[in-house]
């Protein structure tokens, strides 16, 4: 993948950290946006995305935390479910305005320039931000979403916003398919202007879609039809990643917390570095560091023990390095997903197919973390399944495990599938482990009818109990 400089477009890419101003930019004309140039406003969108995802507060504290991948021996309300409600507040007004808001503009200006691949790129990340919105708070605005001059979007449900979704990504394929115009590459962050990876991605993200409701609704016309298609990822050259850069601003925002401004609580999950010692996993000495007594020994998740920080592994160098890649969608996952499609039935093939698209999907992970690929793993009796129980568990535990570093992801994934078994982290605040975030503080001020309704829906209300559409 082509690595892109970020600093042209930095001042585009401010994350908002609070909701308690521009409520109204949420929802104002895509065509009042200041930037003219489609490509830019592409840039921004990216930028956007992948810093909200990788915010370790939000992605860290929320993501990484829930799925238990790490814990924090110090400030672990979050860990406890007690978030800030400003940082969920950030998700929702960060998307609706800085993403989806720009991304509805570059559609509107790169038509005008008769540039479909930049308007199906631009749908794409629409597509993107929309189901990231609707997993985490589960029915929100997709019809009304950014209308001129409507402030108080209807809230659509979630089933609705999922055929939103497919739809934008089929519109989305509808244009790169005609191959008009050129994506800059300088702006492209993703792929360097690489209209056929964006193709890709499209396709790729539709699987993912496709395979979050497989649960709740029928789609194996729809995942049989992409896998005919050959549009799917099919290596790690596919993979959709931010190059973030070696300093500050843009640098990995992991880095820019853990290292640059020194939070030093943020250390490993038990639970993440007993599932890699009972596999004898390459990953362990990536995904974490040794202690001061040259041991990996992960805190309990829940327990603060903030005069001992030294005595509990921190995250591995590779994953605080300023230049980690944001990975927005991975080829590892989508093979994941592959194996998974076939191990339920939802697409055709045998256990042996399961087995291939699954071990292509553990390499696929051990090189992003720079590591060779592992017959001896693969073929372990921890890691191997030879039954479609033994498959499933195993299937789900993979992603889990590539997911690390991705915890928004990693905490949505765990919540489709149960695996592995997590429990609720020590003196938890509420009984189960969240379901999804409360809805933002302005939407109950500003838009209370949309805002009500919506929570109407939810089978407890808007706490983070409720279970989205798509769980069991």
């Amino acid at each position: 993948m082509k690595k892109i400089s970020l600093f042209f477009v930095t001042a585009l890419a401010v994350l908002t950290v609070s909701c308690d101003k521009d409520f109204e930019s949420i929802n104002q004309s895509p065509n009042d946006s200041q930037v003219t140039d489609p490509n830019l406003l592409l840039a921004s969108t990216i930028i956007s995305t992948q810093n909200v995802m990788y915010n370790a507060q939000v992605g860290g504290d929320m993501g990484l935390c829930w799925a238990q991948h790490w814990s924090k021996v110090q400030y672990n309300d979050e860990e406890k479910y007690i978030p800030r409600r400003a940082l969920m507040n950030s998700v929702w007004t960060s998307m609706y305005a800085s993403v989806i808001g720009e991304a509805k503009a570059a559609y509107v200006l790169a038509g005008d320039k008769g540039n479909t691949n930049l308007q199906a790129a631009a749908l794409v990340m629409q597509a993107n931000a929309f189901q990231i919105l609707t997993d985490v708070f589960g029915p929100v605005p997709f019809v009304e979403a950014g209308v001129p001059g409507n402030f108080k979007p209807a809230y659509d449900s979630q089933e609705d916003v999922y055929d939103g979704i497919i739809a934008l990504l089929d519109e989305a394929e509808m244009l790169f398919a005609s191959g008009e115009g050129d994506l800059t590459v300088s702006s492209d962050l993703l792929y360097g202007g690489d209209v056929t990876k964006w193709r890709k991605l499209a396709a790729s993200l539709k699987l993912k879609a496709l395979m979050r409701i497989s649960k709740v609704r029928n789609v194996s016309a729809d995942v049989q039809a992409l896998v005919d298609s050959g549009m799917l990822m099919s290596s790690n050259d596919d993979s959709a990643q931010l190059a973030y850069t070696a300093s500050q601003p843009d640098a990995n925002p992991i880095y820019e917390t853990i290292v640059y401004s020194t939070r030093k609580e943020y250390k490993m999950s038990s639970v993440l570095i007993g599932m890699l010692n009972s596999l004898n996993d390459p990953r362990l000495p990536v995904f974490a560091q040794v202690n001061n007594s040259g041991v990996y020994v992960g805190n309990t998740p829940g327990i603060e023990d903030s005069s001992n920080y030294n005595a509990y592994s921190s995250p591995g160098t590779f994953y605080l390095n300023p230049e980690l890649p944001g990975v927005m969608l991975s080829y590892a996952q989508v093979e994941l997903y592959l194996a998974e499609a076939i191990n339920e039935g939802i697409i055709t093939g045998t256990l042996a197919d399961a087995r291939a698209h699954y071990v292509n999907g553990i390499n696929a992970n051990f090189e992003f973390n720079e590591l060779s690929a592992s017959p001896a793993y693969t073929g372990s009796a921890s890691v191997d399944f030879s039954t479609q129980a033994e498959a499933r568990e195993k299937i789900a535990t993979q992603m889990w495990l590539a997911l690390y570093g991705q915890g928004i992801e990693a905490w949505t994934e765990w919540r489709r599938t149960g695996y592995p078994a997590l429990s609720p982290v020590q003196n938890a605040a509420i009984s189960a482990i969240p379901r999804r975030f409360y809805y933002s503080t302005d939407e109950q001020n500003f838009n209370q009818a949309s805002y009500a309704a919506a929570v109407a829906t939810l089978d407890q209300g808007d706490t983070m109990l409720s279970k989205v559409w798509w769980m069991n």
